[in-house]
């Protein structure tokens, strides 16, 4: 074993002997330390000891990248990397494990810290992204209940919100218009603050208060959501969308206890609604106040739903997969007939086709209310109508669900028991009897339904032969005011 004192100069001279694959030079400052040099020219301090009796070699580093001595504690030399190796084996530690160990953690710490500014450049856009399409995927699994997972609809609402604006309507013209959610996703997530949300909603609550608070809504779920979520938890401040000035900025919801029709609003609304030029939109809005459904439950019915032998109709239920089954009334069942009439009258329609509007030939439609001119082939849009309806009687506006709410206040004129209403309506029960032991049979729903009808007839002042509408097609109204 050959001891020399390490210097530059002899560790620059030193080289592996020919006929060997290796060669060392030991130093008898640190006599744990040697200069390694192999065939190829190669040259290293290592670090030799023993162990539980047993010898092991740790490399310290090239002869290039490590100086013998060092003054600076920051970088320390070859010398003293040997004795702090030294006093680990004095310890019983590897020093290989140890630096495997320094490593990972090294390791570990980098990708930390990557991680961490990855999730600093996070966009609000990039995580909202992510929400959407988690919602979308859990809408897939049939098996979660409804109200679990997102509809159709509650989904559209929150593309609406989110989108950037400037494209072309799909009914109008003009462009879209920026949704309210939009002038947050180019903010990261970490630059997302409550002084921040304030600035936003303050701004669009100046121009579209009830957006503004939708848009608040459908925001703080998504933050919660991001929350809960690890490669987002970290980025954010889960308790800006608690703070309370924050809450302050947002509009209160609208009332909608005054989004009814009052008993002595019947006979004008039902003048403006039957005056309409559209029977269909005319008798839609009117199965709306006689049925209690729901805007998209009435738009989505077919001819094949309805039963006029035994005066029944299906509705599709978000409540309840399998949908629900309510009385077709005499009044309601004598629009549908007649609509059904103007739906198999054979003739021609002019069809706008590229710039030029060509007759087409049009055959009857699935949809009971039908339209000739929408894509899908039934109304998409009756708010506008209904708009008109209200304006000619003299009306405050009413919503599309305000026409439900209607049923369900109104209906208390006649004494129908609630679970009645509920049931007719699309409630889920909330009861114990409600949910496992009352199944109230359709007759006794006609029963209350029928009474309900014949009492808003006579409210809004429409003489209907009931009799001749029970005695099967033909029925018309008799003596109509409208």
């Amino acid at each position: 074993m050959i001891r020399e004192r390490l210097t530059p100069a002899r560790v620059a001279r030193f080289s592996c002997p020919p006929g060997k694959q290796q060669s060392y030079l030991w130093d008898t400052e640190a006599p744990r330390l040697a200069v390694r040099a192999t065939i190829g020219g190669a040259k290293s301090y290592v670090f030799e000891a023993k162990l539980n009796r047993r010898t092991i070699r740790h490399t310290i580093g090239h002869v290039r990248m490590w100086d013998i001595d060092s003054a600076d504690p920051d970088r320390p030399g070859a010398r003293q990397e040997a004795r702090r190796l030294q006093a680990l084996v004095d310890r019983g530690i590897d020093p290989r494990a140890h630096a495997d160990e320094i490593t990972q953690r090294a390791e570990a710490s980098t990708r930390a810290a990557k991680a961490e500014a990855r999730r600093g450049a996070l966009l609000v856009e990039d995580a909202w992204r992510a929400y959407l399409a988690h919602q979308r995927e859990r809408m897939s699994r049939l098996h979660i209940e409804k109200g679990k997972r997102w509809g159709a609809r509650h989904l559209r609402d929150h593309e609406n919100l989110a989108q950037a604006g400037g494209q072309p309507k799909k009914r109008g013209k003009g462009t879209t218009i920026r949704g309210v959610l939009h002038p947050l996703f180019q903010l990261r997530l970490a630059d997302v603050t409550s002084a921040a949300l304030q600035q936003w909603q303050a701004s669009e609550a100046a121009i579209r208060p009830n957006n503004a608070r939708q848009g608040f809504e459908m925001f703080r779920a998504f933050w919660r959501w991001c929350a809960s979520h690890p490669e987002y938890r970290d980025a954010i401040d889960a308790s800006v969308v608690e703070n309370k000035e924050l809450r302050d900025e947002v509009p209160s919801r609208k009332s909608k206890r005054f989004d009814v029709l009052e008993k002595s609003h019947l006979p004008a609304w039902f003048i403006a609604v039957r005056g309409l030029n559209n029977p269909v939109m005319a008798a839609y809005l009117q199965g709306l106040l006689l049925t209690g459904a729901r805007r998209e439950e009435l738009a989505a019915l077919r001819w094949d739903d309805l039963d006029f032998r035994w005066g029944s109709l299906w509705l599709k239920d978000k409540v309840a997969a399998e949908g629900r089954k309510v009385p077709l009334t005499p009044y309601l069942q004598s629009l549908l007939l007649e609509l059904k009439r103007i739906n198999e009258t054979p003739h021609r329609v002019r069809k706008l086709r590229g710039k030029t509007k060509t007759p087409v030939d049009w055959s009857p439609s699935p949809w009971v209310f039908f339209s000739r001119s929408a894509a899908d082939g039934r109304i998409n849009e009756p708010r506008i109508p209904h708009r008109r309806a209200l304006a000619v009687a003299g009306l405050d506006h009413v919503t599309l669900h305000g026409l439900r709410r209607t049923f369900a206040s109104l209906a208390e004129w006649v004494e129908m028991p609630q679970g009645v209403a509920a049931q007719i309506m699309g409630h889920k029960p909330s009861a114990t009897a409600e949910r496992h032991y009352i199944n109230r049979p359709l007759e006794l729903l006609a029963l209350w339904h029928g009474k309900y009808e014949r009492w808003i007839l006579e409210q809004a002042g429409i003489p209907f032969d009931s009799v001749q509408a029970s005695n099967g097609p033909g029925l018309r109204v008799v003596g109509a005011t409208a």
